[in-house]
C-alpha cells in the first residue's frame, strides 16, 4: 500500500527496484511472523508502539527537560518504537524494544563515552512519566534491540523444515540488557527453564537454576539507576557544549571504528588525520565489571 506513494513510485521505476520491493515485503513478513511467535512465548505484551514524547500537544509524554549550568534548558524529544509491560508480584515492569536494520547490542563502553545514549534515555523517559501516564510507578525490565531482517541459513543442521524454521527463529534473538531478576526474565520467555538458553532474549539458566554467565546480559536495578543518572549528566554536558558554541574537531576512534565513517558533516569539517593538528580522540576499552565500578564511583561522588 505504501510503495506507490514513496518518492514518486521509485519502487516501480525499474526491475531492480521491483526486486528491492519484493525483498522488503519478505523481510516484513518474516519479522512479523517472528514477532508473533515471540509474543506467544512471553508474559510481556506491547503497551505502546511509536510512542512520541515532546513532539507536539497530542503526544502522550512530554519532552524530557534537563537544566543546563548556563541558564538554558535542554528539551529532548523523540519516538519510541515499542514499550512492553508486565505485572509481576503486583508491580509494573517496563521494557523498551527498538527495531534495527542491522545487528545492534548495548555496549556499556559506548554508553560510557556517550556514543550510545538512545535506549537508556528512552527508558528514563517512560519510567519518569509512568505515574502520570500509566497511573503507577514502574520498574525497569530491560532494553532490547530487535533485528529486522530475513536471514538465510547457509549451513543447516538438517533439511527438515521445522529444524530450519527453528534456526531462523534463533537468528531473531533480541540483544540488549535485562534486569537481573529471574522472575522478570522468565516472564519474558515462558519457555525458559533450568539448563536452557533462551532463543528470544539474552538470558540462560544453568542446571542449578542460576543465570548462565556466557549467555546472560543482566544489570542490577541499582546499575540501571546509576546509568540513568550518568546518561543524564552526559546529556547536560552535551547541551552545555552546544550553547557555548563548542565546535572543535575532535572525532573519536574506538577499536576499528571512527566517528567520521558515517558522519554527514565530514565534508564540512574536513577533518584529515594526516594533518598534525587533526588527531583522533582514541577511546580506551574497558572490561565491563571495571567500567561499572567506574560509573558507580563517578555517580557516587556526584
Amino acid at each position: 500500500k505504501l510503495a506507490p506513494i514513496l518518492m514518486y513510485q521509485i519502487l516501480f521505476s525499474s526491475n531492480r527496484y521491483k526486486y528491492i520491493l519484493r525483498k522488503l515485503e519478505d523481510v516484513i513478513v518474516r519479522a512479523t511472523n517472528i514477532l508473533m511467535e515471540q509474543a506467544k512465548k512471553s508474559g510481556f505484551s506491547p503497551r505502546e508502539v511509536e510512542l512520541g514524547f515532546g513532539l507536539g500537544r497530542d503526544e502522550k509524554l512530554p519532552a524530557m527537560k534537563l537544566p543546563l549550568q548556563n541558564g538554558y534548558e535542554l528539551k529532548l524529544r523523540g519516538r519510541i518504537d515499542r514499550i512492553d509491560t508486565a505485572k509481576i508480584d503486583e508491580e509494573l515492569y517496563l521494557r523498551i524494544i527498538d527495531y534495527k536494520s542491522s545487528k545492534t547490542d548495548l555496549n556499556l563502553v559506548e554508553v560510557y563515552y556517550g556514543l550510545s545514549l538512545q535506549m537508556l534515555t528512552y527508558l528514563d523517559v517512560v519510567l519518569s512519566n509512568a505515574k502520570n501516564w500509566l497511573g503507577e510507578e514502574a520498574n525497569p525490565a530491560g532494553v532490547l534491540y530487535f533485528h529486522v531482517h530475513n536471514p538465510i541459513i547457509s549451513n543447516p543442521k538438517s533439511l527438515n523444515e521445522e529444524d530450519i524454521e527453528q534456526e531462523i527463529f534463533k537468528q531473531f534473538k533480541m540483544r540488549g540488557r535485562l534486569l537481573e531478576d529471574q522472575t522478570v526474565i522468565t516472564k519474558m520467555d515462558l519457555t525458559l527453564s533450568e539448563g536452557v538458553t533462551s532463543d528470544i532474549i539474552p538470558a540462560g539458566l544453568t542446571k542449578k537454576g542460576t543465570f548462565s554467565k556466557r549467555s546472560t546480559k543482566t544489570l542490577q536495578k541499582e546499575m540501571f539507576d546509576q546509568l540513568k543518572n550518568y546518561v543524564r549528566r552526559l546529556l547536560i554536558d552535551a547541551g552545555s557544549s552546544i550553547v557555548e558554541g563548542y565546535v572543535e574537531l575532535n572525532p573519536y576512534q574506538y577499536k576499528q571504528r571512527e566517528a567520521c565513517q558515517f558522519c554527514s558533516f565530514r565534508y564540512v569539517c574536513q577533518f584529515d588525520p594526516k594533518l598534525d593538528e587533526n588527531k583522533y580522540r582514541k577511546l580506551k576499552d574497558y572490561k565491563e565489571e571495571e567500567l561499572m565500578n567506574i560509573i558507580m564511583e563517578e555517580e557516587g561522588q556526584g
